[in-house]
């Protein structure tokens, strides 16, 4: 259980008035390339991931940037074995630059040490690819139901 200490320092680092990081300068760019942020989680306190991910999910950061978790969690293990509490999760943008938006925000930047003491977070960016022309509209040969997983050759 989180006691209201946590929200009282939750609160201090929503509305503290010294940042110690500073929004980086504001772009003009076509933002037309989408993204993935990655996040990889080894979770080893719960507590305090908690409380980020509460205060997280009221942050309008997401939605300003136009980002959406896209997965949350995995559904099906086709090789070897997840590590322990360990969790993933994609969060989609429309451009690099607007997963930095929300990143490097003041907003986001604010609540990150909520998550203090939780465990070890891995964060990277990767290009989405276009859809090739021949897969648009075609349906898959194959489809098969699921099976147990393969271990590593």
């Amino acid at each position: 259980m989180i006691d209201i200490r946590v929200g009282f320092w939750v609160l201090l680092a929503l509305f503290s008035s010294t940042h110690a990081f500073a929004e980086p300068e504001q772009l003009e760019v076509a933002c037309d390339k989408p993204v993935m942020m990655l996040v990889i989680v080894q979770l080893e306190n719960p507590e305090p991931m908690a409380a980020y991910m509460k205060v997280l999910g009221k942050l309008p950061t997401y939605p300003d940037q136009q980002g959406y978790y896209h997965f949350t969690v995995h559904t099906e293990m086709f090789e070897g074995q997840w590590p322990e509490k360990q969790g993933v999760l994609g969060a989609k943008f429309p451009c690099i630059e607007a997963a930095r938006g929300f990143w490097f925000s003041d907003e986001y930047q604010g609540i990150r040490e909520i998550r203090s003491g939780a465990g070890t977070v891995t964060v990277t960016v990767h290009p989405i690819n276009e859809t090739p022309a021949h897969i648009t509209g075609a349906r898959p040969k194959r489809l098969f139901a699921q099976q147990p997983p393969q271990a590593n050759p």
